[in-house]
């Protein structure tokens, strides 16, 4: 009887559960429209733009919550008071029509104020013209008290910079018919660093860390320092934070202690990744998208030192021109040792060993399975956090199978960079980028190959209407002391052809032989242009043109020789990066016409 009640009493509360889940699902509203009433100065799109709440459409049902509602009407009040609207009033309001929701903002602008001067007392190691650009005060513009409160930190942290670690700035505004803002600024003493202390080493040798602070005791506190130990200590690649405090000395205004707290990763761990993106399958091509996978083992802390150890296993593959399978697979194997200092030097070092096999279409057009192992010595020396000049040493032996048994050797030395003012690696929309590569193979290094090879390229982004971007690139590749008689059994020359280059083209087959198969050039210039602009939901559009050429000879060379194609495109927004779906046509010289389309699968832009 017992038994029964208590399980008649656990149905009951179940159902009961269900039930709560459905009143509690019927009850959801969904928005119906967003309607702003008042707005006159300040634009409407700027306004539903700072909103979380959005009106429902047929790809997305936005579910209405009144907490959300109450605090977008705070962000669109801060917005107004950031453009001079000092007395602004933002009301929120909904009627519920037909189970759908329609929401108002009613907003009474009021007046807009215009800063009409600044005066700035107290400062002495810092200009007025410093302290005005940091929080944004600009004479006649309308007064933004937000982002001058907002900034008022940066200007603290730019008297770090100088040693004034217990600085003070209090602003006060007059409001008159326009805002006379007065900034008093109380600077304090210079501050000196006195010791400093580590926590959070765990089994890790303290010298491994404090070979990375870049201060001493008796040093001026700099925040450019600190911040440099900070980057330096994460770059060992085993920390997974680095705070660094000051603690003040008692009886003392004029030094500090630092605190420098440090949490370790895992140090042996397993990880794996795999996906569809762009590999660098073959060198003188731009990287061509195809599915890849591997498999990891790291240890981030060999011997208790800062040099990392990782082996992994590497397998890749490029689709088939109609992307129903895999062609041309690639495995690898490696082994890597990195750290931070080489010979008792700051100088980031990586030591990789490797083996792989991949397929290639030869010459003569029969599929000739190539192996390839080697030794690579590279130095990475990061200039901010994309841009980088990486010099290195590599060793490589090449031996082909079935008709070619050729041993190639290669002796490498190569520099390349990036140069990086975009403003976002993945979705730019101003800036440039600047790249370049220049590689000498053979020479005093010996093998059995002797070329230099030289790649430049530039990019840059313009935004010219809100989401509206232009893009272009350029790029120019030439090869010295290529004999004919090489095997180019890695693609070492230049190609074109594919959603990397040209997208009017097949995979590397821009310019063919007689076997219908790749064939490259000494000399390569190439050059995109491409509008991007957003759709709807997740979806973004392009529309583009590419050009390029490819000749042996550098008297060959005339904007004549220029092949063309162009198409549009359609891009999907992931968290990662997006996908893209072009679709191309090349400009026949001879006729004028057009050849047929192609079809282009690709992981992120372009370039």
């Amino acid at each position: 009887m017992h038994i029964n009640l208590l399980f008649n009493k656990k149905v009951f509360l179940l159902g009961i559960s269900f039930f709560s889940c459905f009143l509690l699902a019927s009850q959801k509203k969904t928005v119906k429209t967003v309607s702003i009433i008042g707005a006159e100065i300040v634009k409407e799109s700027l306004i539903l733009s700072a909103m979380r709440t959005k009106k429902s459409t047929i790809f997305s049902s936005q579910e209405f919550d009144s907490r959300i509602l109450r605090l977008d009407a705070i962000s669109v009040k801060t917005l107004y008071i950031s453009n001079g609207f000092l007395e602004v009033s933002v009301e929120d309001s909904t009627r519920i029509v037909d189970g759908k929701v329609h929401v108002f903002l009613k907003i009474s602008e009021g007046k807009q104020y215009f800063l009409r001067s600044v005066e700035i007392q107290g400062n002495q190691t810092i200009t007025d013209k410093t302290i005005n650009k940091i929080l944004e005060f600009i004479p006649k513009k309308p007064y933004d008290p937000v982002t001058a409160n907002k900034n008022l930190s940066l200007v603290r942290q730019e008297y770090e910079q100088y040693g004034k670690l217990f600085s003070s700035i209090m602003i006060t505004d007059k409001i008159g018919d326009s805002v006379n803002v007065q900034i008093q600024v109380e600077e304090g003493p210079d501050v000196y660093i006195d010791t400093f202390f580590i926590e959070g080493l765990q089994s890790l040798g303290e010298d491994n860390v404090t070979r990375e602070i870049a201060f001493k005791s008796g040093d001026l506190y700099k925040k450019e320092e600190i911040d440099l130990t900070k980057r330096r200590i994460l770059q060992t690649g085993v920390f997974s934070y680095a705070g660094i405090t000051p603690l003040p000395v008692a009886g003392s205004d004029t030094t500090v202690n630092v605190l420098i707290e440090l949490r370790q990763f895992t140090q042996k761990q397993w990880s794996s990744e795999g996906g569809y993106f762009p590999i660098e399958y073959y060198r003188g091509v731009e990287p061509i998208p195809g599915i890849g996978g591997e498999i990891e083992w790291r240890n981030r802390s060999l011997a208790r030192s800062t040099t990392n150890f990782s082996a992994r296993v590497i397998v890749q593959g490029l689709l088939s021109e109609d992307y129903l399978y895999l062609i041309y697979p690639k495995f690898g194997m490696d082994m890597d040792f990195s750290n931070q200092w080489f010979l008792e030097r700051r100088i980031p070092t990586r030591i990789r060993l490797f083996y792989e096999t991949f397929t290639n279409l030869g010459q003569e057009g029969s599929l000739s399975p190539v192996m390839r192992y080697g030794l690579q010595l590279t130095s990475h020396k990061k200039l901010d956090k994309f841009s980088f000049i990486e010099t290195g040493l590599n060793w490589e032996q090449f031996i082909g199978f079935e008709n070619d048994q050729q041993e190639i050797e290669q002796r490498t030395f190569k520099m390349r960079g990036l140069l990086d003012r975009s403003d976002n690696p993945l979705f730019p929309h101003n800036g440039y980028r600047l790249t370049g590569e220049v590689s000498q193979t053979g020479g005093i290094l010996g093998g059995t190959r002797d070329y230099v090879k030289i790649d430049l390229g530039i990019n840059k982004y313009i935004q010219i209407h809100k989401k509206i971007v232009l893009a272009g690139r350029l790029k120019y590749g030439m090869i010295f002391g290529w004999e004919e008689s090489y095997n180019d059994v890695q693609y070492e020359k230049f190609y074109l052809g594919g959603s990397s280059s040209l997208r009017g083209w097949d995979m590397l087959k821009f310019k063919v032989d007689e076997n219908d198969m790749p064939n490259g050039d000494i000399i390569r210039l190439m050059m995109n242009w491409e509008i991007r602009f957003p759709l709807f939901w997740i979806l973004g559009g392009e529309l583009f043109i590419d050009g390029g050429y490819l000749t042996d000879s550098f008297r060959n060379q005339s904007i004549d020789q220029i092949e063309w194609d162009g198409g549009f495109g359609i891009t999907l927004m992931t968290p990662l990066v997006p996908l893209r779906l072009d679709f191309a046509i090349p400009l026949i010289k001879s006729t004028g016409g057009f050849n047929s389309w192609k079809i282009q699968l690709g992981a992120s832009y372009i370039f």
